[in-house]
């Protein structure tokens, strides 16, 4: 019979529970923990969700981008072929692959990966991790592939809108990154990190009082936001030595 590849070792996460849930539980878990901004946390439960069933592509995918959010790029390139010595076809983890050569800097590399993933097909992680690496490479067709992203993502979707923001807040690009964090907002209204994201983006575009609102409205959302409140402290602190400056100017 066909043997399966082992595991890579998980990466540390929370404690391990006392009870074993399902494949579902896990993956649930996951993603609560990857769009809250706790990658280290989801990388533990993706890993969970693998080990119960991993026949599944969705949380190797998980995995590899919660790696890459970290800039783990050895440990998402080892995950990424893991999970394609299984799925050799799909176009999602082919993609990501192609994306892992762009970070490790092989853009040419990353171009013909990418090339050949999409003749397998498509998908939206698929599209976006063609659009950052065309980004990287300064192609003008990025902007094209996070369009198909969110069209094949659906106009109810968060999560993908929510990628293509940190991309471009990666490459900090952060009018095209507010745009996205924008519209994921819309679709999401309850997610803290994304309403912090939102923050960032202002407080980086010098908009002052949309980032102390989006800050204030991640603490209104999860109170014990550290950054958030930091970013507000920021956020005020500048504002106020700005008007102070332009006191000083007018009286000089």
């Amino acid at each position: 019979p066909e043997t399966k590849p082992s595991l890579p070792t998980p990466p540390p996460g929370p404690e391990p529970e006392e009870e074993t849930y399902d494949y579902g539980y896990y993956v649930d878990r996951a993603d609560e923990q990857y769009f809250a901004g706790h990658h280290d946390k989801a990388l533990r439960f993706y890993s969970r969700a693998l080990q119960v069933d991993n026949a599944k592509v969705y949380p190797w995918v998980g995995q590899i981008f919660a790696l890459l959010a970290m800039d783990q790029v050895k440990e998402a390139d080892l995950w990424a072929g893991r999970a394609i010595e299984m799925f050799p076809d799909d176009p999602t983890l082919l993609s990501l692959r192609a994306l892992v050569y762009a970070r490790k800097g092989m853009l040419n590399r990353a171009i013909g990966a990418s090339d050949y993933a999409m003749s397998r097909g498509s998908s939206p992680v698929a599209w976006v991790a063609r659009g950052e690496i065309l980004l990287q490479a300064k192609n003008k067709n990025a902007p094209f592939c996070f369009d198909k992203a969110v069209e094949e993502a659906g106009r109810d979707d968060y999560r993908t809108p929510m990628h293509i923001g940190m991309v471009y807040y990666r490459h900090r690009k952060y009018t095209s990154a507010l745009s996205y964090f924008r519209r994921a907002c819309a679709a999401e209204t309850e997610n803290a990190h994304l309403w912090y994201r939102l923050g960032r983006c202002y407080q980086h575009l010098s908009f002052v009082d949309q980032a102390v609102e989006a800050f204030n409205r991640t603490l209104e959302i999860d109170p014990d936001y550290r950054e958030a409140e930091k970013g507000l402290r920021e956020v005020k602190r500048t504002n106020l030595l700005t008007r102070l400056a332009r006191r000083l100017f007018r009286r000089g």
